[in-house]
Formats: C-alpha cells, structure tokens, sequence
C-alpha cells in the first residue's frame, strides 16, 4: 500500500509540474495564436529553454514552498494546531516572496532557499505578491480576491493528510479530513480572501485526498469522489453565500465532461481559468474527459484562451495522483526542472524520506539530500575581474560611450570576444551589454542602468556579468556607481562585481 501512496504522491506534483511547465509556455496567448504556432492540436509537447529545461511558472514553486510549510510545521511538534500550521505556511511563503524581490541568499529558515534554481520569477502573480508585502510588513491580506493564486499550490495538502493520519495526527481532536479541509482554507486564506477562492482551494485540496485513498478511479468512481469532495467541502465552510455558484460550475463541467462537444468548443463555456472556480472547473472537465490518457488531459487543459499553467497544474494534479508517477508518459518526466526535487518532496509528503533527511530540511532548514549543483555552493558568485570566455547563454556588460567607440578598457574586450558593434552604444550587441557611462554625471547613467536592469529582468534564460562600468576609463567610483545596481540585487541571472554587491549590502 505504502508504494501506491508514493507513485500516487509523485504522480501528483509531477504531473502540477508537467502542466504547469507545458501551459507557462502559452500562458499569454489566445487560442488562435497558440494553433497557429504549434497547429490544430495546439501544444503537445514542452517548449525547452536554451538548456534544455522545461520551465515551470510560480504555481509549481508555491506548490513546493506549501509542502515545506507544511512539513515544517509538522517538524516542530506532534500535532500542531491549524493556528500553528498557518504560521509556518506563511513563514514558507514569505520564503518564496524573498525569491521573488529580495537579494539571492539562502536563509535560514527555508531549506528550499538553498535551491538556486527556485530564485527566478516565473510571472509570479500580483495578488500574491502584494498579500505577501503586507504579511511581511505585519498586515494581513487586504483584498477580495477570487484569483487562481491559491489552488494551484493547494495539493500537498490533500497528499499530505491523506497518508499521514497514523504518523503524524494522534491527538489532534480534529479528524482527519476536517484537518485537511480546515488548512487548506487557512492557506488560501493568507493570499486570498474571496470566498470563493476558499471553496476551490478545499475542494481541490479534497479531491486529491480522495484520489490518495482511492486505488483505482474511473469516471464513476471520479465523479463519486467529486461528489464526497465538494460536499465535505460545503460543510467545513460557513461561507456559503458563494456556493451555490461554485456547485453549478463544478456540474457544468461534469455535463460538458460528456457531452459531444470538442474540448476547443467546451472549455470556453467554462471560462478562461483566470478565477479559481474557472480554473477548477476546467481541470475537472479535462480529467472526466480523459481520465485514463494523461497527455489527452494536459494538452486539453492548457490549450485555450486563458490561464493555461494553473489550469494545467491543477488538471495535472489530479490526473497525476488518479495515474500515478508511473503513468505519467516518459516525455513529460524527461526534461522537467526540478524533476528529483520534486520527486524528493513528495515522498517527504508520504513519509517515505529518511529520518535525518526530513529533520535536515523541516527542522534545520539544510538542503539534505539535493544535488549539490542545485545549491548555494559557497557565497555569493559574483563577476569575475578578468572574464576572456563566456557560455553561450552568457552576456558580457561593460561601459561605453554615445559614440559606441569601443577602444579601451572593458569595451576593447567587448568589441574583440563579445561580439560589440563598433559605432552602437548602447544596447545588446552579440554577447555583450553596452552601458553609456561618459556623457555627464551619474545622474545620466541612471537611466541606462534603469534600462539594463528591466532588460534583464525579462532574459532569465540569459547570465548577465556586468563589470565595474564607469570606474575605468570614465572615472567615476564603485562608491558612485553600485547604488544604481540595487534593484539588480534582485536578479537571479545577473552577476555584479563583489566591490558593487559590499557596497550594496554596506560591508565596503
């Protein structure tokens, strides 16, 4: 039974990772747009980065940060109250927030800030990130927010209480579904406070407990579960001012489920998946409709109009805990980011890690058990003094001039290895980054510097190595020129010089 639960577990966060991964790639783009790039069937396999990676959005990082809220909580005594769990969801989320806009070091609260590759944004959601300003400022979230921003990271909830009655729950006066239920609308809650975000979140958050409990799910037995689900749901809840919408969508969807319209001409009459019952209701349609093809459920579920990697994670939570790891098609294992990380945090979620790895990460916060590429290898990496190669993902960022004549100093390198056009400067130019640095004072680098930084922001693929401009030839002191690179300290693929990053963090 124990393996079940496993293969279950994994199949569940890979298969919101694989979704998600797959709809980031058309998460902006109409239908139309999506068909005609990748034709009628729209997009069936993962779009790779430059390394060979598929990409997963903010769903599946805050996927991962409720797990270790989760475990963590659970680390730090036997039966926690709800009160108590909560604090450490929002001490995990607050974790991913500081990924998001903060400087790039591990701390030492979050094992999962040891993972390099979790310090990147991925059209992280505003609801979220303005909620999350607040917690950190002492304020709780203030909005009426019914945005998707809390379901699709709701799943290792479900996982977690559907395996873990025996090992962790002993004395809590709660059963054991009314505890899943009652956490779930508490960490939707921390971001979200439209009820019906609460409602999709416990709902979802059920359907994946029962899909946990339940060895072999048709489409009798899924829409059973629905049912179980989404009264359990109605019931744990005093808001109901909303429900009787949330149910007629969730049957909505069951009926298109079997009708004869095509998933194209079904899921519109859902929604686009930007709210959190839409988003719901289409990854049920999608799972109904495909409940034993896998790749059939995600390709539906992320090629429309709307929100396509949180209808995908949600579609793939699901579909991934009915099928299992196993029946997750080796395309979508392969080349997935994170793939064992993820693997690592669902089999903590069952209790199937070792004893010291789960005290290393839940109660120490260390990165037990990760690649140590994946990890914050020793300080802060910062731009090489002499750089006379680059990778070829790599940009070379030097000071320049109007003129674009490159003949000194950082720009000379630039124009002979780094592709720097003689007469531009400014700009990206081969594998280089022209900064205009003599022209007036640090006042008119500024916006040059403002320009580079909104540049890089939208290149994460890219490593940008910007080197001590304007304290060459131009004269100036890194005393002068580090403050404009201060939002720049929230890049994960920029690398500043380490005299710039001390004056930063005020240890020149």
């Amino acid at each position: 039974m124990k393996d079940i639960l496993i293969d279950k577990a994994r199949g569940c966060l890979i298969g919101g990772a694989a979704g998600d991964a797959l709809g980031y790639a058309v998460e902006f783009n109409d239908l139309t747009n999506i068909q005609n790039k990748y034709g009628h069937e729209g997009i069936r396999n993962y779009e790779l980065d430059a390394k060979g990676v598929a990409r997963f959005s903010d769903d599946t990082q805050m996927t991962l940060f409720t797990a270790e809220g989760l475990l963590s909580a659970y680390a730090s005594e036997q039966d926690p109250s709800p009160e108590n769990i909560q604090k450490h969801m929002q001490e995990a989320y607050l974790a991913w927030f500081e990924t998001q806009t903060a400087f790039q070091l591990p701390l030492s609260s979050s094992w999962l800030t040891h993972v390099r590759d979790l310090w990147a944004r991925r059209a992280p959601g505003n609801t979220c990130l303005s909620a999350l300003s607040d917690l950190k400022n002492g304020k709780q979230a203030n909005n009426d927010s019914k945005g998707c921003g809390a379901v699709m990271r709701i799943a290792p909830i479900g996982i977690f209480y559907a395996t873990n009655s025996e090992q962790f729950i002993k004395h809590n006066s709660q059963c054991t579904i009314d505890l899943c239920a009652k956490v779930a609308a508490d960490t939707a809650r921390i971001t979200h406070n439209h009820d019906m975000s609460t409602l999709a979140s416990v709902f979802v958050a059920l359907v994946i407990f029962e899909c946990m409990r339940t060895h072999v799910i048709d489409r009798l037995t899924f829409r059973s579960i629905i049912a179980t689900a989404l009264n359990k749901t109605l019931s744990a809840l005093p808001e109901r001012a909303k429900s009787d919408k949330f149910v007629a969508i969730i049957q909505k969807a069951l009926d298109l489920a079997g009708s004869t319209l095509s998933d194209y001409e079904a899921i519109p009459k859902l929604g686009e998946g930007w709210v959190a019952e839409e988003t719901v209701a289409i990854a049920l349609f999608c799972v109904m409709r495909h409940i034993r093809d896998f790749e059939g459920c995600l390709v539906a579920a992320v090629n429309h109009d709307g929100d396509s990697d949180s209808t995908g994670a949600v579609a793939g939570n699901i579909i991934g805990t009915i099928l299992g790891y196993t029946g997750i098609p080796e395309k979508f294992r392969k080349d997935l980011e994170l793939h064992d990380l993820i693997l690592s945090v669902a089999d903590d979620l069952v209790g199937a890690s070792g004893e010291m790895q789960m005290k290393e990460r839940y109660s120490l916060h260390l990165p037990c058990g990760i690649d140590e590429n994946l990890k914050f290898i020793s300080g802060m990496k910062f731009t090489p003094e002499n750089i006379t190669e680059l990778g070829p993902d790599d940009i070379f960022v030097f000071g320049s001039n109007l003129a674009g004549n490159h003949a000194g100093g950082a720009a000379r390198v630039a124009r002979q290895r780094f592709g720097a056009i003689q007469g531009q400067g400014v700009g990206l130019q081969g594998q280089s980054y022209a900064i205009p640095t003599m022209q007036g004072g640090v006042e008119t680098i500024k916006p040059y510097v403002d320009d580079f930084i909104e540049f890089a922001s939208n290149c994460d693929q890219n490593t940008f190595y910007v080197t001590r401009i304007g304290c060459g030839i131009a004269g100036f002191k890194d005393e002068e020129i580090a403050p404009l690179f201060k939002d720049a300290l929230k890049l994960y693929n920029v690398r500043l010089p380490e005299s710039f990053v001390r004056i930063l963090l005020g240890q020149s």
